[in-house]
């Protein structure tokens, strides 16, 4: 046989500029995925949000079938003075609703354990001392998945104050509740007759309890005269210190000076205290009757905060709601 005189086929390869033009193609079609990938992962972490003010909220109501009353805002023991004015037990910070919280006061929100199927956290911890002592120092440390909003961060503990008193890591909470909004209009010393935006700068001139969760407060839905489905119980805040234990992390104030979505800005430095997520122009709020609902930054700051009082009197209708 004569040997073959045939050439073995050669495979061209491909030039440099058709590799550039895949390698563009590729990219291109990448861009025009992204956004939509963006897009489903934030609606699934608003959906995982808006799931957790439900539990929340339901949380609530089945509390309230308990004991009669929704959760307090945080608790403490009211102070007791001898007859010379000595304090002989409870608490110098727990004199009157206008008191501030304090960080070793326990959350409110810390009652919702049982209704959360936290039995095993509940019975962890020792409400009988602070939030800070060190035989709670393991508990508070503890993260709850239902706590976090997946569009704010990782559920993971969080670094909060220092101190030979202090827990250094703590479990995180997104979600605050409704403590009050609205200023008082009256002509005494402390209120003569300011405008809504200058009476809401005024500590004086502020309500303190006419929302839902508050000092000591004991609400019961026979107090929401305005209606469950106008009245908001708990809201998304983005504060990175924010934590399910202490006092610090429980409520927010609605006020006319304040912006949703807008950081409360003290002596020149932001802080993200208010009603605010990193859901693109919305923030999640759970109402009364358990529904929940997005409002964004562009709601009549009056609205909101009739949105916030359980008994203001107000008729608020779904085109305010926007």
């Amino acid at each position: 046989m004569r040997p073959s005189n045939r050439r073995s086929a050669q495979r061209p390869g491909f030039t440099l500029i058709e590799l550039l033009v895949v390698i563009a193609i590729i990219a291109v079609l990448v861009a025009l995925i992204m956004p939509a990938v963006m897009n489903a992962r934030e609606a699934a972490n608003r959906a995982k949000c808006q799931n957790n003010l439900r539990q929340l909220a339901i949380a609530s109501q089945e509390y309230h079938d308990s004991f009669q009353s929704f959760p307090s805002g945080w608790y403490c023991q009211a102070p007791v003075y001898d007859a010379n004015n000595n304090l002989v037990g409870g608490d110098p910070n727990c004199a009157s609703v206008m008191m501030p919280f304090q960080t070793y006061m326990w959350n409110g929100l810390t009652s919702l354990f049982l209704k959360m199927e936290q039995n095993n956290l509940w019975n962890e911890i020792n409400f009988n001392l602070y939030t800070n002592v060190p035989d709670n120092a393991t508990s508070v440390r503890r993260t709850i998945d239902g706590f976090v909003c997946p569009s704010n961060r990782r559920a993971v503990t969080v670094s909060t104050g220092t101190g030979t008193s202090m827990v250094a890591q703590l479990g995180p909470s997104d979600y605050r509740g409704n403590m009050a909004a609205g200023y008082i209009s009256t002509t005494n010393t402390n209120c003569p007759n300011l405008t809504p935006t200058v009476a809401s700068t005024n500590p004086y001139c502020l309500v303190y309890d006419n929302g839902i969760f508050y000092q000591n407060s004991i609400v019961n839905i026979a107090d929401i005269t305005d209606g469950t489905s106008t009245t908001i119980m708990i809201g998304e805040s983005l504060w990175p210190q924010g934590v399910w234990s202490q006092a610090t992390s429980c409520c927010v104030r609605t006020n006319l000076d304040r912006t949703i979505d807008r950081p409360i800005v003290i002596n020149n430095t932001s802080y993200w205290m208010y009603w605010a997520s990193k859901h693109p122009s919305q923030v999640n709020f759970a109402f009364c009757d358990g529904s929940v609902r997005p409002l964004t930054a562009q709601i009549n700051k009056v609205t909101l905060n009739q949105l916030m009082t359980r008994n203001g009197g107000e008729t608020i209708s779904t085109d305010q709601l926007k």
